[in-house]
């Protein structure tokens, strides 16, 4: 009777406990929000700014054009003949720089000859600097390269009349329509203008505009270095998602906080049983339900090295049967002289539910096998002393001309399929390079790869490589 007042009492300090929990009203409905998150850890496709492209770098997007035409001078005064009448045949030379898709500039020579307003021919050569306007670079798309560019044109330079040896300054201006038969190669058909002062063919007024050099003329543009448009990255799916990882991370910390005090409140509780039990005098018998040692989701697998210690055992006894199972002894000291035996016979029925045993018994398996656990996503060792282990198998494999088999694993609850297939091989890989490079016959090393598996609590338990000794 006073061992169900106690508990009860017990019990009624845990419903107090949790009563003084504000956030567990029973009046209280909780929503929260189950989301898969594994989408927003994936690496964002990148995406462009529309209608923005980078600025041409100094050696990219140059052109150099080719053309030849004809030309006509309207001078003053305009003298007889008409249009047709003054054409003369003209050439022209250009190269340039486009910027942007939109804007560009070029340095243009053009010249000839020409019949000036008393229908007598002179020679003359015009070079001109122009800013260009690609009235059609706002479409330019970087999966679809514009094939037809119209841009006019604006510039000044100078006009030399050979005959005459007059050099007045001249603005020039037009309009040039270019199609583009691949990425390099342009047909280019262009209509301009130069105006300069009258006096230019020795006829009328100085300092004075008046006279004018038409052009049309019909040439090839190449494409020189490097071509084409970058557009910048799209910065806000970036920023959407720093700040979406933060939200998350914030409701991480708040859930977890949630799970500290619940456990705090468990771990009270706890402390009040063991309290009651305690006086009781029942804590002894009780001892287990507190012993964090003995609770296995708490644990990793215990690597005892009851293989390496049975092989010892095994080399030891020299009066072995090579029947009967050997029972290791589980401690050796150096200051004691231990039997040469090292072991001790058993009926073998009494291990026959015993895998291991069995498999010794068979003459293959030598003990219990080793584990080296990994950190997560990764085929380092979790703690860098496991590395002793390395040593001491490798030189009991050498010494004894013994057969090692690794099995490699993972995490089955994180990662996907194909992820922990990979991990499972590159942690086998890695134990065998360092058995190989303590001098182990890589013919006498066997490779399993597991993937992930579930097989051990807590999970990171599974992400191991288990090592088994055997004679064949």
């Amino acid at each position: 009777m006073k061992m169900i007042l106690m508990m009860m009492t017990a019990l009624c300090c845990t419903v107090q406990v949790k009563a003084d929990d504000q956030s567990y009203n029973l009046d209280t409905i909780r929503m929260e929000a189950t989301i898969d998150a594994t989408e927003t850890y994936q690496y964002l496709k990148p995406t462009y700014q529309k209608g923005v492209v980078v600025t041409s770098p100094w050696n990219g997007n140059w052109f150099v054009n080719i053309s030849g035409g004809t030309n006509a001078f309207m001078g003053t005064p305009l003298g007889c003949e008409d249009l047709f009448g003054r054409m003369q045949p003209s050439v022209g030379l250009a190269i340039g720089k486009w910027f942007t898709p939109s804007i560009g500039s070029r340095i243009s020579y053009q010249g000839f000859n020409f019949k000036n307003s008393l229908l007598d021919k002179q020679e003359y050569h015009s070079v001109h600097a122009d800013l260009l306007w690609n009235v059609l670079g706002t479409l330019y798309r970087e999966d679809n390269e514009l094939r037809w560019n119209l841009f006019p044109f604006v510039g000044v330079g100078m006009i030399h009349n050979k005959t005459n040896k007059h050099n007045p300054f001249a603005i020039s201006y037009g309009l040039q329509a270019e199609y583009s038969f691949c990425k390099r190669v342009a047909l280019t058909m262009e209509v301009s203008n130069a105006t300069t002062f009258q006096s230019f063919d020795g006829q009328y007024r100085k300092n004075t505009l008046g006279d004018h050099m038409l052009n049309a003329t019909v040439g090839l543009s190449f494409k020189i270095g490097k071509i084409g448009w970058k557009k910048p990255v799209d910065h806000l799916p970036y920023v959407q998602q720093n700040e979406w990882l933060t939200d998350w991370a914030n409701s991480m910390r708040e859930q977890n906080q949630v799970f500290s005090d619940r456990i705090d409140i468990q771990q009270k509780t706890l402390e009040q049983l063991k309290t009651i039990l305690e006086i009781e005098g029942l804590l002894d018998k009780y001892k287990y339900l507190f012993d964090n040692e003995n609770i296995s989701q708490n644990k990793y697998p215990r690597n005892n090295y009851s293989g390496l210690n049975s092989l010892r055992a095994r080399m030891k006894n020299s009066k072995w049967d090579g029947k009967s199972p050997l029972v290791s002894v589980s401690s050796e000291t150096d200051n004691t002289n231990t039997s040469s035996t090292g072991a001790i016979q058993t009926d073998i029925a009494s291990f026959a539910n015993d895998s291991l045993t069995q498999s010794l018994v068979e003459g293959q398996i030598i003990g219990a096998p080793i584990y080296f656990f990994f950190e997560i996503n990764s085929s380092q060792f979790k703690e860098e002393s496991q590395n002793l282990n390395i040593e001491e198998l490798a030189r009991v494999a050498i010494k004894h001309g013994l057969h090692i088999t690794l099995i490699g694993a993972a995490d089955s609850s994180t990662g996907t399929a194909t992820i922990n297939e990979y991990l499972s091989k590159a942690r086998v890989d890695y134990i065998a390079d360092k058995l190989i490079s303590k001098g182990v016959d890589s013919a006498r090393i066997a490779k399993v790869f597991a993937g992930g598996i579930e097989e051990h609590s807590p999970n990171e338990a599974n992400r191991h490589t288990k090592v088994v000794l055997s004679i064949s």
